[in-house]
């Protein structure tokens, strides 16, 4: 059978139809196999999620539904809000795309006074009104999963832009697993409320942060005296543990070992129990709390008998009398601003003020083997203080007249984790094992030396922190007692059992940067430019303040000389007026050249870039073709040649 060779222009044809063909199959195939695939080349990586988000979106079993409510007036109005919406929009976008369809995105545009809006308004997300019309827009999340469990984000706010996977990562989780966290509290403090108080009389009255946990988790109480905790508590709460036994002490180290998250507060002077008793607040020791031998273990020590004083965020207090009152700095008692947590915590990232008394110094253990991130800490200009300086009835002047700054933070609050090894290497005790009462037929589990997965606890060396006195004001209102927070206290302790009940998944997740990047380069000529021409702005809009002040002056003697003396000369009144108006109109001129100027740089450079956009891929293209058909006409030309 014969060949029947194709003509040039055919053959074109051929490969120009199978490069179609081919172009079309790439891009389904691509379609179905690459979905949610791409390539970030962001500086701090803003659109590639985190293992622990993956992990979290393969472990979904039942359907997610998440709204994501935009109004494209507040981007038109605000672009960094539009810049931000575009980046939640692809993050959620991808967290429907690695969610192999258990995750379904909805994008809806609440227009005003549509059903959309209303729907918004029902889960409960954030309108905002536009200077501009009054209309309400929306950036929030609403999310629901298949037992009309819901969860939202209000509204999406660029303060917490580095937080962002952290917040839909939490959100989904949520819905994920919706049980609620189980809270173990273990504490000496009376935050349930003084029950010996009330034998005599008094009203049994919870800590406001109490009464916070139990609308938010299960809280269940664990005695001072456990030999035990259940494998059911999801977070550990210990409050001032004073005189545990070496029992209770081993059954915390093995709950830690086994997985279990811990958020620890210890105090070496405790201000709420030295208002109790007199005789006990002029003894810090009987004051005092510590976890000792735990903490060795875990790689942290509290530093004993030591508080922590701090001259730049002491409270003001009244050491005076109700006559005679006196007011001066305390530099034991702290009332810290967002300066003094650490910003890339989640647990502290949004905190703007927490307040705390005679609080303790947390450090490092040196050579241990977990990670020691501080949370909360002191301004440079702290001073270590003996705790016997705040026992009773403390000088205030003279600490503060003796002052010596140490030049470096003092550490209030910690996160510990990573690997670690048990506090009790040799068991417990045999002294304290023999006393356990028989029991047949019962094995206790063995003991677990090192910890199964990376520890992850949180210290806190201030238990007043909680007390109502320092973070909330109690006030009546129809007969009940409301609080009122002053300071971020509660939301230190909520934040921080939501990060240790996330799951491990969600430990590993880190902050970011933000979408909105600034051009330093624009800012710089920006810079450069004000300096050139703000004199000359200014010398102009003040000539231009006094040429309109004449005007008004000249006009207001015009009106009161036409109602006094119907003889002064007119036409020379407005011949000056007229005069001052076009020096007014010539001053305008002046400074809208002025502005202009400003921009004339940055517009420049903004025309360049703009040419590069859109010239540059072209021009390489062609010179790539021009360069290419040299090449082929020379290779015909040596053909031709040799031929």
């Amino acid at each position: 059978m014969g060949r029947f060779p194709l003509s040039r222009k055919a053959a074109a044809w051929w490969a120009l139809a199978a490069a179609f063909v081919l172009f079309v199959a790439v891009n389904v195939i691509a379609e179905q196999q690459l979905r949610g695939s791409r390539i970030d080349l962001t500086e701090n990586r803003l659109y590639t999620l985190s293992p622990g988000t993956r992990k979290v979106l393969a472990k979904i079993e039942e359907p997610i539904t998440l709204r994501f409510y935009y109004s494209p007036q507040l981007g038109a109005a605000a672009p960094p809000y539009g810049i931000y919406a575009e980046r939640v929009r692809e993050m959620l976008q991808q967290y429907a795309a690695l969610s192999h369809g258990k995750i379904k995105l909805e994008q809806i545009d609440p227009e005003p006074f549509s059903a959309a809006e209303d729907r918004a308004v029902a889960f409960g997300l954030q309108g905002v009104a536009l200077a501009q019309n009054g209309d309400q827009v929306y950036f929030g999340l609403a999310a629901t999963n298949a037992t009309d469990d819901q969860q939202i984000i209000e509204f999406f706010q660029p303060d917490r832009e580095r937080f962002l996977e952290y917040d839909l990562t939490k959100l989904v989780y949520s819905l994920a697993f919706p049980k609620k966290t189980v809270v173990g509290l273990l504490s000496s403090l009376p935050l349930e409320g003084d029950f010996e108080a009330a034998m005599r009389g008094a009203p049994l009255t919870p800590y406001a942060i109490y009464e916070q946990m139990k609308q938010l988790y299960d809280v269940r109480d664990v005695q001072t005296d456990a030999d035990q905790i259940s494998p059911d508590i999801d977070v550990l709460m210990i409050v001032h543990p004073q005189h545990l036994s070496q029992k209770t002490l081993y059954s915390i180290d093995q709950y830690v070992m086994k997985g279990g998250k811990v958020l620890v507060f210890v105090d070496p002077y405790s201000e709420e129990e030295a208002q109790k008793s007199q005789q006990q607040a002029m003894d810090p020791g009987a004051l005092a709390s510590d976890l000792e031998p735990l903490f060795k273990a875990w790689g942290v020590e509290m530093l004993p008998g030591k508080v922590a004083g701090d001259r730049a965020n002491a409270r003001r207090v009244n050491i005076g009398t109700a006559a005679s009152p006196h007011a001066a700095d305390y530099i034991a008692w702290l009332a810290l601003d967002d300066h003094n947590v650490n910003r890339d915590s989640p647990i502290t990232g949004d905190l703007t003020q927490l307040n705390f008394a005679t609080a303790g110094i947390l450090e490092p253990v040196k050579g241990a083997t977990t990670k020691f991130t501080p949370l909360v800490f002191t301004s440079k200009e702290s001073q270590v203080v003996s705790v016997d300086k705040v026992v009773g009835y403390p000088d205030v002047d003279a600490l503060l007249n003796g002052f010596k700054p140490s030049g470096r933070n003092l550490t209030l609050a910690a996160r510990i984790r990573g690997p670690a090894k048990t506090a009790f290497p040799d068991g417990l005790p045999k002294a304290v094992a023999a006393k356990d009462p028989p029991q047949a037929h019962v094995s206790k589990p063995a003991q677990i030396k090192s910890a199964v997965k990376p520890i992850n606890v949180v210290v806190v060396a201030d238990t007043d922190m909680l007390a109502d006195r320092f973070w909330v004001d109690i006030q009546d209102f129809v007969g009940q007692h409301v609080a009122i927070p002053n300071a971020n206290n509660g939301d230190f302790v909520t934040n921080a059992i939501d990060t240790l009940s996330g799951g491990d998944d969600l430990i590993g997740l880190r902050t970011r940067g933000t979408a909105v990047r600034p051009f330093t380069l624009v800012q710089n000529i920006q810079r450069a430019a004000d300096e050139r021409y703000q004199d000359t702005e200014k010398g102009l809009e003040r000539q231009l303040k006094e040429t309109q002040d004449k005007i008004h002056n000249l006009s207001g003697r015009d009106a009161q000389a036409q109602g006094a003396d119907t003889s002064v000369n007119a036409l020379e009144q407005a011949q000056t007026l007229d005069n001052f108006r076009a020096e007014l109109i010539k001053v305008r001129r002046q400074l809208r050249e002025v502005q202009l100027a400003l921009r004339q740089d940055i517009d420049q450079l903004r025309t360049e870039i703009e040419i590069a956009d859109i010239a540059a891929i072209p021009i390489l293209l062609s010179v790539i073709a021009i360069v290419l058909g040299l090449v082929r006409l020379s290779r015909r030309r040596r053909r031709a040649e040799a031929g």
